[in-house]
């Protein structure tokens, strides 16, 4: 087996052990498992692949951290597909959010899930090997790390203006058991998500102030 595959067949692992999780857990937490929680599982394996590869870097010197260097380019690629099905996903659930009257309402966060796939658009565009060739290793690697981080910002916003009302109700003992909540004392998978994108922007934005002190 190449060593191209290798690399892709682990991204596949971890981003399946990840999608895993998340599905187990929505599964406890809700009482059923559909296209609906398919979907909310794509959209946080998405999330937390593409955090591992801006951890990657900082953390490179953790052994159990170092393997992930040498897979960032497919874990952003993988993140980058887990968001396209998403987004497919989510179009096909129009009927559940009243067809568009849902995306208007809410459109701030959804401006800023717009940003973030464009953002991973562009990253998959200058991520082949002919654009890296052109570009130069050191531009290449600025415009990358750029996007990526545009993109992780855009998509923590999206998540907290579209969660935050959901995770106020939780916190405020307001949330009932429902036949689409079997456990509603579990917390909601997205604050997970949202602790877990926080952690990676705080520790970010250390290193980078580090880098430049």
């Amino acid at each position: 087996m190449s060593e191209s595959k290798k690399r892709w067949m682990r991204a596949a692992f971890i981003s399946f052990v990840v999608f895993l999780l998340f599905s187990v857990y929505l599964y406890l937490r809700r009482g059923y498992y559909d296209v609906y929680i398919i979907n909310k599982v794509l959209g946080s394996t998405a999330v937390v692949v593409a955090g591992l590869t801006l951890l990657a870097g900082p953390l490179r010197r953790i052994r159990f951290i170092t393997p992930l260097m040498t897979i960032r380019r497919q874990l952003g690629l993988t993140a980058f597909g887990l968001v396209v099905f998403h987004v497919i996903f989510s179009l096909f659930q129009m009927e559940r959010f009243e067809w568009f009257s849902w995306y208007i309402e809410e459109w701030i966060p959804v401006t800023f899930g717009i940003i973030a796939v464009i953002a991973w658009i562009c990253m998959v565009y200058i991520s082949r090997d002919s654009k890296i060739v052109s570009l130069g290793a050191d531009r290449w690697k600025k415009w990358l790390s750029f996007l990526g981080k545009l993109a992780f910002l855009a998509i923590f916003l999206h998540l907290v203006i579209l969660k935050y009302p959901g995770w106020i109700r939780w916190f405020t003992g307001q949330t009932r058991q429902t036949p689409e909540l079997l456990n509603p004392s579990y917390p909601p998978a997205s604050l997970f998500v949202f602790l877990i994108m926080l952690v990676i922007i705080l520790y970010r934005i250390y290193c980078d102030f580090l880098r430049k002190k």
